[in-house]
């Protein structure tokens, strides 16, 4: 577990178990429902789904951000990553994926410090480096995550949804 300590009180980063299936949807849709209203274009609220959350915590690692016991944030780790990056998925790399905060506490870093913590983790377990998928259309979530010292790797033709595809090699 991880504390995260800002100017609107102490977060705890932790391990999603299957009963936190129900925070991981409700957050999940609630930030889809956001980006339908902005005209983002990147995720909807019926992507996601009880059983989609089920699959998560059986395939992936999740990591759940918590504030007095309310969902604040969450993201997820896989260990390869194909339909993403296709010839060049490497499973001795940690994937991130669904890094989501909550608007209620946006602009806390919060987003950076699960992307830190998530760092940490794969360096610690010796993975090669930290990949991520980005859709390209969102100049502002792109320089979010160049901005913490990942690298522009290849565009991607997801059927005609691009995405950025983003690395960081540990040395």
């Amino acid at each position: 577990m991880r504390i995260f300590t800002t100017a609107k009180g102490s977060f705890q980063l932790g391990m999603a178990v299957q009963e936190d299936a129900g925070d991981m949807l409700s957050m999940l849709r609630e930030t889809a429902e956001l980006m339908v209203k902005q005209g983002l274009g990147q995720w909807t609220p019926s992507l996601f789904t009880m059983e989609l959350m089920q699959q998560y915590l059986k395939e992936r690692e999740v990591f759940l951000l918590r504030q007095d016991g309310e969902a604040a944030g969450m993201f997820t780790l896989q260990y390869g990553d194909p339909s993403y990056w296709g010839e060049r998925d490497d499973p001795s790399f940690g994937y991130l994926h669904r890094l989501t905060v909550r608007p209620q506490f946006r602009g806390l870093s919060l987003g950076a410090g699960m992307l830190s913590f998530a760092e940490e983790k794969l360096r610690a377990e010796g993975r090669a480096g930290f990949r991520l998928d980005c859709v390209s259309h969102l100049p502002g979530l792109n320089q979010f995550y160049v901005g913490q010292g990942f690298q522009f790797v290849a565009e991607q033709d997801m059927g005609g949804r691009i995405v950025n595809l983003y690395e960081k090699v540990f040395v």
